[in-house]
């Protein structure tokens, strides 16, 4: 009886196809940065989909970067701002977030 019971199960997950056309070189870069991560293709995108719906939005900045304005921080430099923030001793003001950077840089 308990064998009748395991065929009934019924999945109600399905499953579909995506099919995408990209650049040869992209596919290849990309093949062989997921594979020294462990991961394929469907198993990235999968990721990338689940982190977009988790966030509401596309899971990274997307800008236009053509006029210079826009300037990405990393992990490191962004603890460097927040740690000089917080001190206040003769912190001097910049014009923009490139010369507080360098000043940070200089002062160690």
């Amino acid at each position: 009886m308990f064998a009748k019971c395991m065929h009934m199960h019924y999945n109600t997950h399905m499953t579909t196809n995506i099919q995408i056309r990209i650049d040869e070189k992209l596919k290849k870069d990309s093949e062989e940065l997921l594979d020294k991560l462990g991961l394929d293709f469907p198993t990235a995108f999968r990721m990338f989909l689940k982190k977009m719906n988790m966030v509401k939005g596309i899971p990274f900045s997307i800008v236009d970067d053509t006029d210079g304005w826009y300037y990405s921080y990393s992990k490191k430099e962004e603890d460097e701002i927040l740690r000089a923030a917080k001190d206040t001793s003769n912190s001097p003001i910049f014009k923009d977030a490139k010369s507080a950077i360098a000043y940070l840089k200089n002062k160690k």
